[in-house]
């Protein structure tokens, strides 16, 4: 993955923690752009991003979600420690 890619990827899951949708989604759409391998990541945010402006939350489901979406162990452990942030 590429480094910027793999940190506007990191920054996403750090806005969805928190709680910032519109910033979750700009930071998925820029590590998108960079690496079109994150399709499965970006569904995800944008489903968490969907989920706090409705609920102001990420539910736990979609935490697990995300979890299983990334495939690089950095990017796994910004995710683990989002989600309890």
């Amino acid at each position: 993955m590429d480094s910027k890619a793999r940190l506007a990827a990191e920054e996403a899951v750090r806005a969805l923690s928190r709680h910032d949708a519109a910033g979750a989604r700009t930071a998925i759409s820029e590590a998108y752009d960079l690496d079109h391998s994150l399709g499965g990541l970006a569904d995800v945010v944008h489903l968490a991003s969907s989920e706090i402006e409705a609920n102001d939350q990420v539910s736990a489901a979609t935490w697990n979600t995300l979890a299983d979406a990334v495939a690089h162990d950095e990017l796994l452990a910004v995710v683990e420690g989002s989600r309890t942030a």
